[in-house]
């Protein structure tokens, strides 16, 4: 049986061009032949994809990503496979070729998770106790609102993305090994692919440019060094 969830124990998958998914019941199949009001149908083009490939479980206020299908599913690039996996807000999830969306949490009241998502596309809540200093660059506040030049900006920090900014904020123009990086992420072993594609996905909510980044810089082979005023103010 599948119960509808209150509000506060919903979730969000998010992809790309604004698309939300709201995810409303304590179970949301997957797939190219699910057929519930709530579940979630891939293209059926996509032949990569099960009829029900994968289950999105609330089980004791806590989110699973549960693998029924042939080719497995990605969570943040690592396969799984007939597995039930614990869901932390920034995972990422890819089923085939054109199902690919970041999951978090509707509601967050702990240190751990700092910031209340808000649908995609909101400014998120600007407190008048979140005021950043005068003059240019990235500035994060204490509730994960990121600002740039002096404008809050429309960017919707994961919890993985926020504890990665932070960590590099405290090391403003240093290079940040990749190890003592990924630790300060997730606190366990995770290989670099991990980390560049989550580099890149803050770089879409703080760069003015992605593609030429000003901010959050890659030194291959090194690691990673956050520019709060950008690169090209350097002296």
């Amino acid at each position: 049986m599948r119960d509808t969830l209150s509000p506060s124990q919903t979730a969000v998958l998010r992809g790309a061009g604004n698309n939300v998914i709201i995810l409303k019941t304590s179970c949301t199949l997957v797939g190219r032949g699910v057929s519930g009001e709530h579940d979630i149908n891939v293209s059926p083009d996509d032949a990569q994809v099960s009829r029900e490939h994968a289950r999105l479980i609330m089980e004791m206020g806590r989110w699973y990503l549960e693998d029924c299908s042939r080719n497995g599913t990605l969570l943040n690039g690592d396969m799984i496979h007939g597995q039930r996996v614990l869901l932390h807000p920034g995972d990422r999830i890819q089923i085939g070729r054109t199902f690919d969306y970041a999951f978090s949490e509707m509601n967050a009241t702990t240190e751990s998770t700092v910031y209340e998502p808000t649908i995609a596309g909101a400014v998120p809540h600007k407190s008048t106790h979140e005021t950043p200093p005068p003059g240019n660059g990235i500035w994060i506040s204490p509730s994960a609102a990121v600002w740039r030049d002096g404008e809050i900006l429309p960017a919707n920090l994961s919890r993985t993305e926020y504890r990665l900014l932070k960590f590099l904020a405290r090391h403003p123009g240093d290079v940040c090994d990749y190890d003592a990086t990924i630790n300060a992420v997730w606190g366990v072993a995770r290989d670099k692919d991990s980390l560049h594609e989550l580099i890149y996905r803050v770089r879409r909510k703080i760069e003015v440019d992605p593609a030429q980044p000003r901010f959050l810089i890659i030194r291959a082979g090194i690691g990673v060094v956050f520019f709060p005023l950008g690169s090209d103010n350097l002296a």
